[in-house]
């Protein structure tokens, strides 16, 4: 695994494991503007870098279909 994916997926590992803590703040009312503003640009960038990733990979052909 390179480097580039490790990275990736310990963002993606963080962002899911600061998931139930949102969760519980923006029920109960204290998660602030700022902080929902951060929380989205954190998950967009995440989704972007897997989305780009995703568009690095090779295409499969596996039984005459592409996958």
């Amino acid at each position: 695994m390179i480097r580039a994916d490790r990275e990736l997926l310990a963002e993606l590992m963080s962002v899911n494991d600061a998931v139930p803590h949102v969760t519980l703040a923006m029920l109960d009312g204290s998660f602030s503007r700022q902080e929902h503003a951060e929380f989205g640009a954190r998950l967009v960038a995440l989704g972007n870098a897997l989305r780009e990733r995703g568009c690095q990979q090779p295409t499969v052909v596996v039984e005459g279909g592409v996958g």
